[in-house]
């Protein structure tokens, strides 16, 4: 069922086996599943059915570095969202951020999961081949296409074997007709069900530790009304994203007074982003006439395609992975009369004749201790503490990006795919903006001294704290890390069955307990 604080009369207290903070990708995933599943799930979302900007106000931060984009009602190229969402990248609303995503789920690769010699803290402590199964579910039961399919299409393979040729390489994303909003998909599910109480407007703003300082006891929770409640569960899971996850583990500090999770000095640190920049374009040549059919970006649902160099030019040249992406432009009459005058060729997809495509070029960046969020002292309206944000770069990020851009103009120009344009305003990390991909502030790690969560996202040192986030990416190598986060909600969640007993089973454990001091009474 799904109730507001505001509804619960003099109730202040919930107990679940599980509590779930987040109503976004992940939170959703994991709380569904498990209630499915016949555990008894508690999900605390911040806020409500309808936008409000008043809690909204509650993610504001303090930059001390690069800053993020901002709210920008005549945003271009959010024009897809209502205008008080336009350049928001963190939403407090049922259904979290996915309320401003654009649904593009794309696959990590197996080699992002390795460890890079010439970019430190690079390595993940899973493999690949620990989400397939959980990529390959979830594209199922959401309805994606079938990514590993595409990936040996003819047409797909003949591309991919041009741009090998040349020194670069290419994957796929699949982008939905109509992005996943988690309210909408799980919603009706979420009130129907017996498993799980989803509270809206409700904060959390402190974990609770028993004497030992190792297991969560409760969730402190508050409303900008004024009402408190406190949530107890045996397993609790911060799915709120890479900021106030990290927020709420290091403003937890009445036990620890460096906060929970944090004995290595490490939450909130190795704070990345995609950088991206979206002005450029890109003249097409031979190539992308041949292929335009692959370049196109509608009708959706489809698959698309983004460019990079290849693995062999990285290694050589000690570079990260820098990503771009191709948008078709469609000709006016004053571009056809223009390219008629020239007697160019026409290049045309299956939406009409293109006049150019638009240049996304995304970026990569090196995971570093400096680049990091913590408690500032200005307070939000309940109190706590808002955030420092210190984005960001070093040496190797400008030089990295520098060399990339060089190296794609001239490949893309030799094996005819076109030529760049960005006019005045080339690529620089100082004017990109953010992608809302906020990664790492509780980065995984196989052990406590490198990281904040283990190889099943358990906070090390306390027994019942999960984190289902990108903040636990230790890298970011592939723009769209959303598929990454649903499949490892997916990995925790089945990890969870087999540590939490189903309700029935609990019941009949403490029923067979029972029966056993009765009969041992006579």
């Amino acid at each position: 069922m799904i109730t507001d604080i505001l509804d619960m009369g003099e109730q202040t207290k919930l107990r679940g086996q599980v509590v779930v903070l987040g109503s976004g990708i992940a939170g959703a995933e994991v709380a569904t599943h498990l209630a499915r599943h016949g555990r008894e799930v508690v999900l605390v979302e911040s806020g409500r059915d309808q936008f409000d900007p008043s809690i909204q106000a509650l993610n504001d931060v303090i930059f001390l570095g690069k800053r993020h984009r901002e709210l920008d009602p005549d945003s271009y190229y959010h024009r897809y969202l209502p205008p008080e969402l336009r350049g928001v990248s963190r939403v407090r609303q049922f259904g979290g951020t996915s309320n401003v995503w654009t649904g593009k789920w794309k696959y990590l690769q197996p080699l992002d999961f390795e460890g890079r010699p010439w970019i430190a803290n690079s390595r993940w402590p899973i493999h690949f081949a620990d989400l397939l199964e959980h990529y390959r579910s979830a594209a199922k039961d959401y309805g994606f296409g079938d990514l590993e399919a595409e990936a040996i299409r003819p047409q797909i393979t003949s591309l991919r074997a041009k741009l090998a040729a040349g020194g670069l390489k290419m994957s796929s994303f699949y982008w939905e007709q109509t992005p996943t909003r988690t309210a909408v998909r799980f919603g009706e599910e979420m009130r129907r069900s017996k498993n799980l109480h989803v509270v809206l407007g409700t904060t959390a703003t402190e974990l609770r530790l028993d004497a030992s300082c190792q297991h969560v006891t409760a969730v402190a929770c508050r409303s900008l009304e004024g009402r408190e409640l406190i949530v107890e569960g045996e397993v609790i899971i911060l799915a709120t994203g890479a900021f106030e996850t990290a927020r709420l583990l290091l403003a937890s500090n009445r036990q620890l007074p460096d906060g929970i999770g944090n004995a290595h000095g490490l939450v909130g640190r190795f704070y990345t982003d995609h950088p991206k920049h979206h002005t450029g374009t890109l003249q097409p040549g031979p190539l992308a006439q041949q292929f335009a059919h692959e370049l196109q970006y509608a009708p959706k649902p489809r698959f698309c395609v983004c460019f990079a160099l290849d693995d062999a030019t990285q290694r050589e040249q000690e570079l990260l992975e820098h990503v771009l992406y191709l948008k078709p432009i469609y000709e006016k009459s004053i571009d056809r009369l223009w390219r008629t005058l020239q007697r160019r060729p026409a290049c045309r997809d299956g939406n009409g004749s293109i006049a150019a495509y638009r240049v996304k070029f995304v970026t990569e960046q090196v995971p570093h201790e400096g680049s990091r969020i913590k408690l500032g002292t200005e307070c939000d309206a309940l109190g706590q503490r808002k955030l420092e944000v210190d984005w960001c770069f070093t040496d190797q990020d400008r030089r990295s990006m520098v060399k990339t851009l060089q190296l794609l103009t001239q490949r893309f120009a030799k094996i005819g795919i076109g030529t760049f344009d960005f006019g005045n305003d080339p690529p620089r990390l100082e004017t990109m903006t953010d992608a809302a991909h906020q990664m790492g502030t509780t980065r995984m790690a196989s052990r406590p001294e490198e990281g904040v969560v283990d190889t099943n996202c358990r906070v090390f040192g306390i027994g019942n704290l999960y984190v289902a986030s990108s903040a636990v990416f230790p890298t970011g190598p592939s723009y769209s890390p959303t598929f990454t986060i649903l499949a490892l909600a997916r990995r925790l969640a089945q990890h969870l069955l087999q540590v939490i007993p189903t309700s029935a089973t609990k019941l009949a454990c403490v029923n067979s307990q029972q029966s056993t001091v009765n009969s041992n009474q006579f």
